[in-house]
Parts: structure tokens; C-alpha cells; sequence
């Protein structure tokens, strides 16, 4: 998905917290970015609920709450006491997740490697299947072993006896030979200072080399290394607008944007390192929209972010609430606005025997509708009756 920092903003009790792991789900699964919006902003789209704790299990998802005292310090990185007294400098929650997944980004973007090491293991393991090993018609190779079973050289007989091909010209020579770099024995270079320009075993080098080529080709040449495959990566960030941005991102809110990523590159001012924000770290924001209206919200989230809004779903609350829901969300819109409404998860479909509404509306929705209309007695009395009255 091309939308990497999202907000999900609504009144309570509209599902922020449960449509996050959603979000995620759906990413992980490849929904198209026009798919999931709409069908979490309608509460109309499936997901697979165990890819969230898949990502959560492979520790590719951080959570965390900002508050008002809440800094640069703790979210970048910055200085920490330490139980031993000594104050050193820590990494903080989105530096960390920024460094895992730039890591992933840049294994999975390596280009693959020939596995020399498996594959001489597998060639050795073939020869010494064999009693004499053979070459060509005037050479065979044994395998010879060191004192603690590791393999040190391959000695040749026939025509040619007990000279050594070891390792180490192995392992510098033969991707070289691949490559088409080793046309010839000439090309086999002395590995220490002599008057020769090629090595002295190189005649025998260069048809081993002929030979574990027959082998990596009947093998299928499948000994290239795996790609890490690159994964996504989620910061989750609660109440985002409860904290100061500009203070806890300071530089780095910059580098949050779609276009920045893997590109734009800042020097941290407390580590000196070299520090760029991932495009495979997806910044997941919840907002409640009672706590501070959408105008009044930090400049600098409006602009990075995208916003999707979460309503009120009737087709989700028990039928026995249904027109209790609709009454007071109806009379809370006329009186304070769409972002004060009462979220459908006080009244989920559930039996009616796991749905206590009486207890609801007398510990979770009377409390909410004092803070909402502190100061307004009226309003008050009016929105209480609606519920005296169910």
C-alpha cells in the first residue's frame, strides 16, 4: 500500500484500537489501498486475523501512548540513567523499528550470492562416495582431512600424485571461473611471491574447476543464497494528538513522508548517525476526536498523515439498543458535533445475556455524558432522560 502514515480518528468506542490490527491484516494480505480504506470506513471488508499476530510473533509491530510529557528523548533516542549510576545514550521506540526494517529492506534488495560453501560441502561429500574420483582419464582426486575432520585439501592421483589443491585457491578461484574471469590454467594466479605467473598446480586446478562446473550444472546451478524477503514493519502511535509533534519528531517529521523514504538522510544530534526513515515502516496513528477538534490538531500531522474516520455503525449494535443508540447519537450531533458521538462497541452484537446494557449506560455512557455537557445542565437532563426513558 502507497499510504504509509495513517490515522484512524473517530468519537469512542468506534473501534480504533480493533481496526488497526485490521489495517494490518489487510496490508499484510495485499488489499488494494482503495479496498481498505472503504471497507474499515464502512465495517464491510473480511481480514485474516491471525496476520496480525503473525507480524506481532516476528516482532515487526511496536505500540506505543504519547502523552504531553512525552519527547524526543524517549520516541529518537537520547540519554538514560542506568541502574549502575552511568547515564548512556538509549535508542528510543521508532528508532529502533526504523533500524529493523531498514535492515530487512536492504537484505531483501542484496543481489544473490553463489553459496560456495554448500556447494563445496555437497561436491566434497560426492567424492569421497568415490573411491577414486575421477578427473579426467589421467587424474582422480581423494579428499584429505585434517586432524579434526575438517576438510583441508583435494589430493590427486593417476598420472599426477599427491599434490594438493587446497581451499583456500578454491574458494578464491572458482566463482572467478564462473564468471568467465579463468579461461584457462594460466589464469590461476600463484597465491604467494614466485617467478611463474600462474600457480603451479594450475593445470589441475583448471580441470577440477571444468568438473565442479558438470557438477553445478547437473545440480541445477541452485546454489545461489536466498533473498531475506522483505516484510513491513508497523509503528503504532495512540492518542497521537495528545503529544507535542514538533517536539517529540523534531527533524525527522520530514523524513515521515511517502516521497522521503530511503532517500533524505539526517545526522542525529546525540549519536552522530546516519539516520533515514524506511519504506517498509508503516506509522499507524490512532485519535480519539472528543480529546481536541480536527482543526486545532499540529500542522505538521495534517500534512503527512491521511485520515480515516471511524463512525458510529448501528448495523453493529445489539437490536435491543438500537434506538437508544440512535436517540442519543442523534441528540449529542445536533447539540456538539458528529465527533462527540457514542461508538457502537458500548452495544456490539452480542446474546443478550453478555450484554448488560443497564450496567453500560450506568458506568461507562452516563460518565461520558457529564464530561461531554459539564457546564450545560440542561442538555444534561435531556440526554439522561433518553436513557431513563429506555
Amino acid at each position: 500500500m502507497q499510504t504509509k502514515n495513517i490515522i484512524l480518528y473517530g468519537p469512542p468506542g468506534v473501534g480504533k484500537t480493533y481496526n488497526h490490527k485490521k489495517l494490518i491484516s489487510l496490508i499484510e494480505e495485499g488489499q488494494g489501498q482503495k479496498e481498505i480504506f472503504d471497507g474499515i470506513k464502512d465495517n464491510d471488508i473480511e481480514h485474516d486475523e491471525a496476520l496480525f499476530d503473525t507480524v506481532e510473533s516476528e516482532n515487526r509491530f511496536k505500540f506505543v501512548t504519547f502523552h504531553q510529557s512525552y519527547s524526543y528523548e524517549d520516541f529518537i533516542e537520547g540519554f538514560r540513567p542506568q541502574e549502575d549510576g552511568n547515564i548512556e545514550l538509549v535508542d528510543g521506540i521508532f528508532k529502533e523499528i526504523s533500524k529493523e526494517a531498514s535492515e530487512n529492506l536492504e537484505n531483501s534488495q542484496k543481489e544473490k550470492k553463489f553459496d560456495f560453501e554448500t556447494f563445496l560441502n555437497d561436491f566434497i561429500q560426492d567424492v569421497e562416495q568415490n573411491e577414486n574420483y575421477e578427473i579426467d582419464d589421467n587424474l582422480t582426486i581423494t579428499v584429505k582431512k585434517k586432524s579434526n575432520g575438517e576438510f583441508q585439501s583435494f589430493q590427486t592421483g593417476g598420472r599426477v600424485k599427491e599434490q594438493a589443491l587446497t581451499r583456500d585457491v578454491i574458494k578464491r578461484d572458482f566463482e572467478q571461473f564462473l564468471e568467465g574471469k579463468i579461461k584457462s590454467f594460466q589464469d590461476v594466479k600463484p597465491s604467494f611471491q614466485s617467478q611463474s605467473s600462474y600457480h603451479g598446480n594450475a593445470p589441475y586446478y583448471f580441470k577440477l574447476y571444468q568438473q565442479m562446473k558438470k557438477f553445478l550444472d547437473d545440480r541445477g546451478n541452485n546454489y545461489s543464497s536466498q533473498k531475506e524477503q522483505q516484510k513491513n514493519f508497523y509503528l503504532v502511535i495512540d492518542e497521537i494528538n495528545r503529544g507535542n509533534i514538533s517536539k517529540i519528531f523534531g527533524e525527522l517529521i520530514t523524513l515521515i513522508e511517502d516521497d522521503k523514504r530511503d532517500e533524505i538522510e539526517v545526522t542525529l544530534p546525540y549519536s552522530k548517525e546516519p539516520f533515514k526513515v524506511p519504506s517498509n515502516l508503516y506509522i499507524i496513528a490512532t485519535m480519539n476526536s472528543t480529546d481536541k477538534s480536527i482543526a486545532l490538531i499540529d500542522v505538521a500531522l495534517r500534512r503527512r498523515f491521511t485520515f480515516l474516520k471511524m463512525k458510529p455503525d448501528i448495523n453493529l449494535v445489539h437490536k435491543d439498543a438500537e434506538k437508544l443508540f440512535e436517540e442519543l447519537n442523534k441528540f449529542i450531533t445536533k447539540k456538539l458535533g458528529e465527533d462527540y458521538q457514542i461508538g457502537h462497541s458500548y452495544f456490539m452484537k452480542k446474546d443478550r445475556e453478555n450484554l448488560d446494557i443497564d450496567f453500560v449506560l450506568e458506568y461507562k455512557i452516563k460518565p461520558l455524558l457529564e464530561e461531554y455537557f459539564y457546564g450545560d445542565e440542561e442538555s444534561l437532563a435531556h440526554v439522561l432522560d433518553i436513557i431513563k426513558n429506555f
